[in-house]
């Protein structure tokens, strides 16, 4: 099937090494319109930023293919939370569905296609709410189907649509009565284990007063709206990001394998999350294995001590 080309929102900060990897695979998908955001230098790393940024920003002068570059590039950093919220805000602005990457993910040629023909397929039903290109748990079979649908939300390279992106609200400013309503109990079906470790990171970020994370309010909006995301039957895209704020050292989620989906995608026979999948998934990622695990305390230390910093040199 053909479909028009989406958007791409690519988001930067100071590693031109990984972005050059990145925008090299976006410009084989020559999208017509391509959002660059880029964010400031950091008070207490001000002079290495700088640096940085300006050779990153540096590689958006060389670009030719055809299509049009709309950048933001930011003077004063917005941090890990406001400035890609902000970035996927402003794309919004003026497009209706968004491919989006940061820069440390790499997308295999068939991620575009996979977002395209589902950005199209599902553009009017609500119940669709984001599509990735990252496939965890390589392990579990997952039918013959192109893909499936899971109540995960995974953000390394994925998609979605304006009417899905309104729902996001990056204070979680209804997290006390959600929370009263113990409805995230029947989402995670009643395993009391996920249940605490979900509630205790949506109520850890709901309490910071700088929040220098977005991802766990996307996955809040995608809870509390009863969301499906599309979930290709093998990986799509490779992190290819190190240390840096988030992590203190390479996981085994770093540096995966990717593949190729075939162009003319089988639809799923049944339109709600995979439970089996979703049961396996839940309790192998996101509590069992130490480096699972570790990948997700990283990411929340990394957060808290990016915060705590900026408040010293503020």
């Amino acid at each position: 099937m053909s479909t028009s080309k989406a958007a791409v929102l690519l988001i930067t900060f100071n590693r031109p090494d990984t972005t050059k990897v990145v925008l090299e695979a976006i410009a084989k998908y020559e999208p017509e319109r391509l959002y660059v955001f880029s964010d400031g230098p950091r008070e207490h790393n001000f002079d290495e930023d700088s640096k940085n940024i300006a050779i990153t920003r540096a590689l958006f002068e060389k670009l030719n293919w055809g299509g049009e570059l709309i950048t933001r590039f930011m003077e004063q950093n917005q941090g890990c939370g406001l400035g890609v919220s902000g970035a996927i805000n402003w794309a919004f602005e003026t497009e209706e569905q968004l491919i989006i990457l940061e820069d440390d993910c790499v997308p295999s040629m068939s991620f575009f296609n996979f977002c395209n023909n589902l950005l199209h397929k599902y553009q009017n039903d609500s119940r669709v709410m984001h599509i990735t290109g990252t496939r965890w748990n390589d392990e579990f079979n997952v039918d013959e189907e192109s893909y499936f649908f899971s109540k995960y939300a995974h953000i390394w390279g994925w998609a979605t649509w304006k009417r899905a992106w309104e729902k996001y609200d990056f204070l979680m400013e209804d997290w006390n009565d959600f929370r009263r309503s113990k409805i995230l109990n029947h989402v995670l079906d009643n395993y009391f284990p996920l249940v605490k470790r979900w509630d205790f990171m949506f109520n850890s970020i709901y309490e910071l007063k700088r929040k220098h994370t977005w991802d766990y309010q996307w996955q809040y909006a995608v809870f509390k709206n009863n969301g499906l995301c599309a979930t290709p039957v093998q990986n799509l895209v490779t992190n290819i990001g190190d240390v840096g704020v988030h992590f203190s050292e390479t996981t085994k989620a770093h540096h995966r394998n990717r593949g190729e989906l075939n162009e003319n995608l089988v639809h799923p026979r049944y339109f709600h999350p995979h439970y089996r999948f979703d049961k396996y998934h839940g309790k192998s990622f996101f509590l069992e294995g130490r480096s699972v695990f570790r990948l997700t305390y990283d990411q929340t230390i990394g957060r808290i001590k990016y915060v705590y910093q900026n408040n010293q040199s503020s």
